[in-house]
């Protein structure tokens, strides 16, 4: 997704009449530095701009409303809501302030979500079980920003930020999707306001492939930086999807065997879909059919254009775009043609491309249709998909099962499998085969199943169980593997890595495994109540730090706020504040926030750094 907010900012800021107009005519090179610097993406030097705007104390309507948005973008909501309200009351133009709402939604969603601050990523997430997500998410994304900056030829200063919603319903309160584009596109991802939105697992019937999405909205994070925003929707999708698997070592293994034969037939049929139609979002796109197929098209035609001029020539046409150059002209540059006479030569191509089979190892991001569920920790329904005459079969071979009548379990379960041969039913053969102790048929009903259905994690669970049990443990690292990268929330599979990996296996993964167990097994946890109340402090410091308090030699917690802050509430004490700059160590320094006759009246605290 695109920031579409600044397009055209200056043009319609010279075309107000009177006293604005006036001031737009007037804007100082900073600020219109820093508007054009949001328009393309290049939000580090948008945030230098504004660094040196905060400097000087400039506080007319316009430069409130670009303090707004700078903030948003990096990730202060309650601080952007409070300039733009500022900027309101001082008469800035109404659309300037378009994002106060996103800000304001934003920022009561995420109230009470906990950080995890790496070198190049701050991650957010509801604090509980989606603390599991850490430790895989940073390995995703650190090893994604190393592959695909070189091959993009961008990489931002600052660090990116992650935020990680309960659900798809929460995505849609603070993104511009609604729930039910969500649902019929299956999108549940985005790159916006300068950072990486996904839903988490739980939040999805039987998960999804959530780490290449990580590296998927990276890529567009990257993508956009690198053409300074003017890549067309077609180009940035089709770069995200190619290249979303790189950090698991090689580009181009993002999309199924059964994407690449209907890409194929709909390419022999003249059935593809126009990239004029993907415009200006995928995820606006009715079908989940049709996004499949629009993400096949766009990533073959990616492919098409690296045979054809590498790495290279994909990096020239990012930067022609980013220099002005129409789509037609830096194709015509790069490649010697026209973009239509590449079209039609990639659809030739398309039409005899051999289908590849991606590695068994890995999950395909898109290879299941998506279905949200409207509560994150609802159950699965294990027969989700299976018609309802199979369904009699199974549920009678659960209460069998559940009688000690083994044999009597597996005869309604292959009666089940015969009426519909599919993945969840084969694993419950699986189970009931390992419970009986035949293991090589435990074995085969449980490769089956992940052969079937390798983007689902039951049946890697239960592959993985198998396995274990024959003392395959090095064998058992591919499946667990496999359900990590789906739904690491079932608790099975960080018992079976403890045990694959044994009292001397390595000490950090059994750290995390152990970590997940104890999450899992804990109560919901509420969100945090906050710093408490008595005081309102606002916090100075270098400008654009991330802010962390802690009292009593607690842990630091986030405020989730930008110094300057904007006025929020604690308990009088005495804190340590760690400041986080955009790039670079923390700093560390103690305040004493002063008890009050009136708890509104505002503290101004400078954090003046004492020690890292």
């Amino acid at each position: 997704m695109r920031a579409l907010w600044t397009v055209g900012a200056l043009v319609a800021l010279a075309l107000l009449p009177g006293t604005a107009r006036a001031q737009a005519e007037g804007l100082q090179p900073d600020l219109r530095d820093g508007f054009e610097a949001l328009e393309a993406w290049r939000f580090d030097r948008a945030r230098d701009a504004a660094t040196r705007i905060m400097e000087r104390g400039d506080a007319d309507p316009v430069t409130l409303a670009y303090l707004a948005t700078v903030k948003l973008n990096h990730g202060d909501y309650a601080g952007a809501e409070a300039l733009f309200r500022e900027a309101e009351a001082a008469g800035a133009p109404a659309f300037l302030l378009r994002d106060l709402t996103t800000a304001q939604a934003t920022a009561d969603a995420i109230e009470g979500y906990v950080e995890t601050v790496t070198d190049r990523f701050v991650l957010r997430h509801p604090p509980g079980r989606d603390a599991i997500l850490v430790p895989f998410a940073e390995a995703t994304l650190e090893a994604a920003m190393s592959a695909l900056a070189p091959l993009l030829g961008f990489e931002p200063r600052g660090r990116t930020l992650v935020e990680v919603y309960p659900s798809a319903q929460t995505l849609s309160r603070v993104s511009t999707l609604t729930a039910e584009e969500i649902a019929n596109s299956g999108t549940i991802a985005l790159c916006k306001w300068n950072r990486l939105m996904i839903t988490s697992p739980r939040g999805v019937v039987f998960g999804y492939a959530w780490r290449d999405t990580l590296a998927h909205e990276l890529a567009h994070l990257l993508i956009g930086g690198a053409s300074q925003n003017r890549a067309p929707i077609w180009l940035h999708e089709g770069l995200a999807k190619y290249v979303e698997t790189a950090w698991r070592g090689e580009v181009g293994e993002g999309i199924s065997v059964e994407q690449q034969e209907r890409l194929r037939d709909a390419a022999r049929s003249g059935e593809l879909i126009p990239f004029s139609r993907m415009h200006p979002s995928m995820a606006k796109l009715p079908t989940q059919e049709q996004t499949s197929l629009a993400f096949a098209e766009v990533f073959t035609f990616v492919e098409f254009l690296v045979e054809k001029r590498a790495w290279t020539g994909v990096q020239r046409v990012l930067s022609a775009l980013g220099e002005g150059s129409s789509v037609e002209s830096a194709m015509r540059d790069v490649y010697g043609q026209s973009f239509a006479q590449l079209e039609e030569a990639w659809k030739a191509w398309v039409r005899e491309r051999p289908v590849r089979v991606p590695p068994a190892a890995h999950v395909v991001k898109g290879s299941q249709p998506i279905v949200v569920k409207e509560r994150p920790d609802t159950p699965d329904d294990e027969l989700h998909g299976v018609p309802e005459e199979a369904r009699r079969y199974a549920r009678a071979a659960d209460l069998l099962y559940a009688r000690g009548r083994i044999e009597g379990a597996k005869l309604e379960l292959q009666k089940a499998f015969r009426i519909s041969p599919t993945a969840p039913l084969s694993a419950k053969l699986a189970r009931v085969a390992l419970q009986s102790g035949d293991l090589a048929a435990a074995e085969e009903a449980a490769r089956k199943a992940s052969e079937m259905s390798p983007h689902l994690a039951g049946p890697n669970v239960t592959l993985a169980e198998v396995l274990v049990r024959q003392d395959k443990k090095r064998e058992a690292a591919v499946p667990l593997q496999r359900a990590i990268d789906v739904n690491p929330f079932d608790p099975r599979i960080h018992e079976l890595t403890l045990a694959a990996l044994g009292e001397d296996g390595d000490p950090e993964r059994r750290a995390h495994a152990r970590k997940a167990l104890s999450l899992m097994e804990a109560p919901a946890r509420p969100r945090s109540g906050g710093l408490g109340s008595g005081a309102m402090v606002r916090i100075e410091g270098p400008p654009f730090s991330r802010v962390y308090l802690s009292r009593d030699g607690g842990p630091f917690m986030a405020t989730r706020a930008l110094t300057p802050t904007a006025p929020f509430s604690v308990e009088p004490g005495t804190y340590e504040v760690r400041l986080l700059p955009p790039t670079g160590e923390p700093v560390q320094t103690r305040v004493v926030v002063k008890p009050v006759a009136d708890p509104q009246t505002v503290q101004t605290v400078v954090a003046e750094p004492t020690g890292t």
